[in-house]
Parts: C-alpha cells; sequence; structure tokens
C-alpha cells in the first residue's frame, strides 16, 4: 500500500531532459495546502479545451478512469510560488522520455514491465488522481496508458518506478 508523503514524485536521475510546462487551475483552490483535496506532486492532470489543468480523473468516487491525456503535476503541496501567482499555474512534465519513483499509485496487479493508465485511488482516507494496471506491454488495456512499471516497491522503498513519455 501506498502513503502520501511530503515527496511523492521525484526522479530517479538528474540528468533526464524533461521538458515543463506551466498552466493555471480550472480550480485555484486547489493550490491552497488548506484545502481537504489540495494537489500533491504526482498526481495526474489533464489538459481542458480552455488550456487549463484539472485533475485526469473524476475524484468523487474512486475507481473513475482518465478519459484524456494525463501528465504528471511537478508541484509539491503548498509551493508559494504557485500560490502567489494570479492565475495559480503549476508545472506538468510535458515532454521528454522520463524515469520516476511514485507514491500516487494502486498497486493491485501491478508487476514490472506492465503499462500503468490513471484513474481515481484511494490512498488512506482521501482520493488521488493516480496510477493504476493498465495491462502488459504489447496487449490493450482499459485506459490511457502513460508509462510502464520498470521496479515494484517492494524492492524500491515503498515506492512504484515507471518510465514513461514518448515510449510506446
Amino acid at each position: 500500500m501506498s502513503t502520501v508523503q511530503k515527496v511523492n514524485f521525484e526522479p530517479v536521475s538528474n540528468l533526464m531532459q524533461l521538458q515543463t510546462r506551466d498552466f493555471p487551475l480550472v480550480d485555484p483552490d486547489l493550490a491552497n495546502p488548506y484545502n481537504a483535496e489540495c494537489l500533491v506532486d504526482g498526481e495526474w492532470m489533464s489538459i481542458t479545451t480552455e488550456y487549463k489543468m484539472e485533475r485526469a480523473a473524476d475524484i468523487s468516487t474512486a475507481g473513475n478512469a482518465a478519459a484524456a491525456q494525463s501528465y504528471p503535476l511537478w508541484a509539491e503541496r503548498g509551493r508559494y510560488d504557485v500560490q502567489a501567482l494570479g492565475e495559480r499555474k503549476a508545472s506538468l512534465i510535458w515532454l521528454g522520455m522520463w524515469e520516476f519513483d511514485s507514491r500516487i499509485f494502486l498497486a493491485t496487479t501491478m508487476a514490472v514491465g506492465r503499462r500503468v493508465a490513471v484513474a481515481s485511488i484511494t490512498i488512506g482516507t482521501r482520493i488521488y488522481a493516480g496510477l493504476v494496471d493498465n495491462g502488459t506491454i504489447g496487449t490493450p488495456g482499459g485506459g490511457i496508458t502513460v508509462g510502464f512499471i520498470t521496479r515494484m516497491p517492494s524492492s524500491n522503498g515503498g515506492k512504484l518506478r515507471i518510465r514513461g513519455g514518448m515510449l510506446y
């Protein structure tokens, strides 16, 4: 079982070539660290037709799958730069191949080499937009694949290691 901590999404190497992009939030209150549903790093976001970001999966109920391409949030809860901007913009990992360790996942049926998609998941008493199993590489799954598993939490300090970007 995963747990949410101060750092929930961290790169495996600092040498990866990533491109981040800032987008305003559809709901600026999600940047407030005192909000019961504030965003945490490692949650997955989608871009609306107004070019704003929102959670990739509806978190009103666990199990809702993301219906659009999703991108990982690259901003820790309570970051002052996000709160200070009038538009409440936050960064997404937009382009590049990457490998990250994440704490925002549901470990059911996961294994190395399996694909991951985004859905609403329960961690503790709260629901997040996180990673779920999406089948094995080369076979269709139920959601939009965002990466694949390269290391399991049991051998990685409780964090799921995933590779993503333009890999498949």
